[in-house]
């Protein structure tokens, strides 16, 4: 039974914890701060529900549309990176592989003057979890509507829960990446 749930469907408020708790895991495990961690989550939670199996809209093959965790926009944009690394773009730890690699090949997030931190800084801040959800909405998400200021509220709230849970070990092997999927395609 895995430890976490996935699919093409909304998730209950128990499930994304199942999730949250899951991810957390994974994350502290590759360097990740609670604070951090939580920021990303207060994202995830209106991006997804913290779900890596979602398609916008519940609109199942929609490659203009987002996908996964973070809403991937086009959801062809995440979809091909896990296809050329063989991996199931469905999974938890296939989503999780790509924001690692987005932190350590500077894809995707945006240094704002609003929050001039970079996915590396962010990744390890000691920021209070607000903030931090605040500053993955401007750095990563950046919708046209930036006036969002429940996802560092829901930020707070992940901070709150997840300060109550031993951060799991993961499954398996550590989940660091393996060197070749930094590579572009070309030299595999």
């Amino acid at each position: 039974m895995a430890d976490w749930i996935g699919g093409n469907f909304y998730l209950t408020r128990e499930q994304m914890e199942m999730n949250a708790t899951y991810c957390y895991g994974w994350l502290n495990a590759n360097g990740w701060s609670l604070n951090a961690i939580s920021g990303m989550f207060g994202n995830m939670q209106t991006e997804s529900g913290i779900n890596p199996g979602i398609w916008e809209d519940l609109n199942e093959g929609n490659l203009n549309g987002g996908f996964g965790l973070t809403q991937w926009t086009p959801a062809s944009k995440y979809l091909d990176w896990a296809n050329e690394r063989g991996l199931d773009y469905t999974q938890m730890d296939s989503n999780l592989m790509r924001i690692e690699w987005e932190v350590a090949e500077h894809e995707q997030w945006i240094s704002t003057s609003a929050y001039p931190m970079s996915f590396e800084e962010f990744k390890t801040s000691e920021a209070d979890p607000y903030t931090l959800g605040m500053t993955f909405l401007y750095n990563y998400e950046r919708p046209t509507d930036l006036n969002q200021p429940f996802r560092g509220t829901q930020a707070q709230e992940w901070y709150k829960y997840l300060s109550g849970v031993d951060p799991p070990d993961p499954p398996g092997q550590l989940h660091k990446m393996p060197f070749y999927f930094y590579l572009k395609r070309r030299y595999i």
